[in-house]
C-alpha cells in the first residue's frame, strides 16, 4: 500500500513538472517590437522595457507586435521622424512621429505601441502574438506590409508653392588658420569670418593675420608678418547616419599682404601682394542648434610670387623670401548662427 502511494505520488508530481514546464514554453510573449539599431537612438531593448512598463499599467493588455523605421535630420534643426506599425488581435494602425531627439522619439513611440495593446473590450479568444491577426471588422491596405517584408517611410512633403523658401541663417565665427607656402616659415594666427546661409549653398567672407616670423640668412635677416581677406563659395552635403555633421565643397580666392621689415633699403617696411585662388573640403559640426564648429583644408597656385630681399655693403643683394608656388591652408572656427 505505501509503494502505491509512493508511485501515485510520483505520477503526480512528474506530471506538475510536465505541464509547468509546457505551460512555461507556450506562454506567449506580451510585447515585439521590430526597432532598427541607428547611432544616437535607444537600442531595441530599452524600447521594449518601456513599453512593458507602460502596459503594466493598464488592467488589461493584449500581445502587440510592431514595426519601426527611423529617418535621422536630413540636414541640420530637422527633426528626427519614425514611421511605425503595431498590430494587435484588435486590428492594426500606424503613425509617423516626429520629435527633435531619437531619445525622445523612442519615448514616444514605446507610449504608441503601449496604447495599442490597452484592451478596450474582451476579446473572444486570446491568442499568441504569433498567431495575432486583425479582427474580421479590418480592412487591410492594398500592399500593406508585413512582418517578413521591409516597409519604407512615407515620402517627404516637396514644396508646392513658391512661397515655400530654402531656410536661410547668417553665421560670424572666430578661429584659428595655418598655411605652408605664404611666409619664409609655417604662418599661423587668427581669423574671423561672416558667411549667408541659403540651403545647402553658403557665402563666406573671412579675414585674418598672420602673426610675427623672423628669418635670418647669416648676419641679414627681416621680419615677416602678412594680413589677407578671402572670399568663398561652398555647396554643403549631409553626411549619412550623422545628423549634426555635414560636408562641403568650396572654391574662392585669397588676397594677402606681406610685409618685410628689416635692415637694408629694399625690404625696409616693403608690402608685396599676394593671390591664391583654391579649392577646398571641409565639415561643420552642430553639437547645438545655434553653435557651430567648422574645419576646412584647401589649396591652391601662388599668383603673383613677390621676391623681398636684403641689400647690404658686405654681402650685397640676397634673396631672403618668395612665397612658394603652391599654397595649403587648415582653418577651424566656431561659429554662431542668427
Amino acid at each position: 500500500m505505501v509503494g502505491l502511494v509512493r508511485g501515485v505520488a510520483s505520477i503526480g508530481v512528474a506530471l506538475a513538472v510536465t505541464s509547468f514546464t509546457m505551460s512555461a514554453r507556450a506562454a506567449p510573449a506580451r510585447v515585439r517590437v521590430d526597432w532598427p539599431s541607428v547611432p544616437g537612438c535607444p537600442d531595441a531593448k530599452s524600447v521594449i522595457a518601456r513599453v512593458e512598463r507602460e502596459m503594466a499599467r493598464a488592467a488589461a493588455v493584449d500581445p502587440v507586435l510592431a514595426w519601426a523605421e527611423i529617418e535621422p535630420p536630413a540636414a541640420p534643426g530637422d527633426p528626427w521622424r519614425v514611421w511605425i506599425r503595431t498590430r494587435t488581435i484588435g486590428g492594426a494602425g500606424e503613425r509617423t512621429l516626429e520629435a527633435d531627439t531619437c531619445a525622445e522619439l523612442a519615448r514616444a513611440s514605446a507610449l504608441l505601441v503601449a496604447l495599442a495593446a490597452i484592451r478596450t473590450t474582451a476579446p473572444a479568444r486570446s491568442d499568441e502574438i504569433a498567431e495575432v491577426v486583425p479582427s474580421p471588422a479590418w480592412t487591410p491596405e492594398p500592399g500593406g506590409a508585413t512582418s517578413s517584408a521591409p516597409i519604407g517611410l512615407p515620402p517627404r512633403p516637396q514644396p508646392s508653392g513658391p512661397s515655400e523658401e530654402p531656410s536661410s541663417r547668417f553665421i560670424v565665427s572666430v578661429g584659428t588658420w595655418t598655411a605652408a607656402g605664404l611666409l619664409p616659415s609655417l604662418a599661423w594666427g587668427p581669423t574671423a569670418a561672416g558667411s549667408y546661409e541659403l540651403g545647402p549653398w553658403s557665402a563666406r567672407l573671412s579675414l585674418r593675420a598672420a602673426v610675427l616670423r623672423q628669418e635670418l640668412l647669416g648676419s641679414l635677416g627681416a621680419t615677416f608678418d602678412a594680413i589677407g581677406v578671402g572670399g568663398d563659395l561652398c555647396r554643403a552635403f549631409p553626411l549619412a547616419r550623422a545628423a549634426t555633421f555635414t560636408s562641403r565643397v568650396c572654391a574662392g580666392v585669397d588676397l594677402d599682404a606681406i610685409r618685410a621689415r628689416g635692415e637694408g633699403g629694399a625690404t625696409t617696411n616693403a608690402v608685396r601682394a599676394e593671390a591664391v585662388p583654391f579649392l577646398g573640403l571641409g565639415t561643420a559640426w552642430w553639437p547645438a542648434r545655434p553653435i557651430q564648429l567648422g574645419l576646412d583644408v584647401r589649396a591652391g597656385p601662388s599668383l603673383l610670387q613677390p621676391s623681398f630681399a636684403v641689400v647690404s655693403a658686405a654681402e650685397g643683394l640676397r634673396r631672403l623670401h618668395r612665397p612658394s608656388a603652391m599654397r595649403v591652408e587648415g582653418v577651424l572656427t566656431c561659429g554662431f548662427a542668427f
